[in-house]
């Protein structure tokens, strides 16, 4: 696991000198974004009374024994970047990868008393079926998928259309003659009137190659583990623009260039990590089977072997209970799996890469969220060597919050405007806000198992995503192999 490193971030101050900060650099590539956003984008330091870190909201946020005793603007900044940051990586680590049950099913014929397959369908890839893989029965196999995000809240990420806004700090002595309005908006000296927009381009994808076994301890009962092993690379590319609200006269107060006129500057960070993902221990228990009628009860224990701080796991310990309704025929199969995810809590600044005060005030506390599961699907046993599948996959994530779209009001007064009955403006600018919710996901899946031969199996999928929310992947190919000793 990366460690963190403790970094001083100085404010230098106007006519007042500096004001105190401490503050973590947030590390591994869950950090990638707070980095970035709120403690990498910073004018030249040269100048003779330095404005370098003003735009940075870790220096603000500080001031007193609780983070939120800070200007509410800058709070909001810090806000809508770490939410932002902690809902792409809940979705990072928890992306489905298929089951571990057995394509094969076997029961006892009572002629012979030799082994026979229990149905011609070889089964769902992401669902369960009731049936189990049969009593001192063993399969294994192992899969593959890419999975590469294109999306966030309707939001394409790679164009430039998620936006930050990045308001001055709060570093300066009130000039005589100014009057705030108190709520963080008309800012006193009218140079922290300016802002920072941020239009930031961000590429995002993993590839996942996971092992998975079941074993029939009885013909009712499996258990069965999934290893996921996980690579995860994510670029962000933040285009910062000036925006000289309050300097329009004096352009040089604010600029990414020492004695120039600079107002725009691109900064880029990529980072990766491979390794371990969550391992999860499954098992499953058949309550009745008549034909292809069943019902069955599944536990998933999902254990934190992951880490949280590269977004390959989710931190914390979940256990998802699901109830299993088998129904259809022998070659035309149906399934409908209903669930719920107890989530453990995780300490949250490892999970977003961040200090723990400022997260612990700034964002919910139930990380990672609890979830409702349903997933439903058809299997169509076109031949004894071939089925055809499509799943549906829902997911809702309580009370993880969400962002969306608005516009954010900042009234100032321009520098050089008359100190007495200052003229004021109240222009708006498009970025995310932060509010409560949970989140619901979709995604459908359509694919083919073939019989190789003997008891291996060979399958292939497209997954595709059918809602708009939270974070949304490209289509998304897998392609597996099992084989049942």
């Amino acid at each position: 696991m990366s460690k963190r490193m403790a970094v001083a971030l100085v404010v230098a101050g106007v006519w007042a000198g500096s004001l105190p900060a401490r503050a973590q650099t947030p590390s591994g590539v869950a950090g990638l974004l707070p980095n970035l956003i709120l403690n990498g984008i910073r004018l030249d330091a040269g100048t003779p009374v330095p404005h370098d870190a003003h735009f940075t909201p870790l220096n603000e946020l500080y001031v007193g024994t609780d983070p939120r005793s800070g200007r509410a603007f800058q709070i909001d900044a810090a806000e809508v970047v770490l939410n932002f940051n902690r809902l792409l990586a809940t979705q990072f680590a928890t992306f489905p990868i298929g089951n571990s049950s057995g394509a094969f099913s076997f029961t006892t014929d009572e002629t012979t008393g030799l082994p026979a397959r229990s149905t011609r369908s070889f089964g769902p890839s992401f669902g369960e079926r009731s049936l189990t893989v049969g009593r001192g029965r063993f399969s294994a196999g192992a899969s593959y998928q890419h999975t590469s995000f294109d999306r966030f809240e309707g939001e394409s990420l790679d164009n430039g259309s998620i936006q930050f806004l990045l308001p001055h700090n709060d570093c300066c002595p009130a000039q005589v003659g100014l009057q705030a309005t108190g709520d963080g908006n008309l800012l006193n000296p009218g140079f922290e009137s300016d802002i920072i927009t941020v239009r930031t381009s961000i590429r995002a994808s993993t590839d996942t190659a996971a092992f998975f076994a079941t074993y029939g301890v009885t013909s009712r009962w499996d258990v069965g583990i999934a290893i996921p092993v996980m690579r995860v690379d994510l670029e962000a590319t933040a285009d910062a623009e000036i925006v000289r609200l309050g300097t329009a006269f004096q352009p040089l107060v604010h600029t990414f260039q020492t004695g120039a006129d600079v107002s725009r500057r691109t900064f880029t960070e990529a980072r990766s990590a491979s390794g371990i993902g969550d391992v999860v221990l499954r098992t499953k228990y058949n309550l009745r089977q008549r034909g292809a009628q069943g019902l069955a009860a599944t536990l998933d224990l999902r254990l934190p072997t992951g880490d949280a701080e590269n977004l390959l796991g989710t931190g914390a310990i979940q256990s998802r209970l699901a109830l299993v309704v088998s129904t259809g025929t022998d070659r035309f199969a149906q399934h409908v799996n209903v669930g719920y995810t107890f989530s453990g809590r995780t300490d949250i600044s490892t999970y977003i890469g961040h200090d723990a005060d400022l997260a612990s005030a700034l964002l919910p506390s139930d990380t990672p969220p609890d979830e409702m599961h349903f997933n439903g699907g058809i299997e169509y046993a076109a031949t004894d060597r071939l089925t055809l599948l499509g799943e549906f996959m829902g997911r809702t994530l309580r009370n993880v919050g969400r962002l969306e779209v608005g516009q954010r009001v900042f009234t100032y007064t321009p520098q050089g405007q008359p100190v007495v009955s200052p003229a004021l403006e109240s222009p708006s600018f498009r970025e995310f806000q932060a509010r409560q919710g949970s989140l619901t996901l979709g995604l459908a899946a359509f694919g083919a198992k073939i019989n190789l031969g003997s008891r291996a199996l060979l399958s292939a999928h497209v997954l595709l995503p059918v809602t708009d929310a939270g974070l949304r992947s490209r289509i998304t190919a897998t392609v597996g192999f099992d084989y049942t000793f």
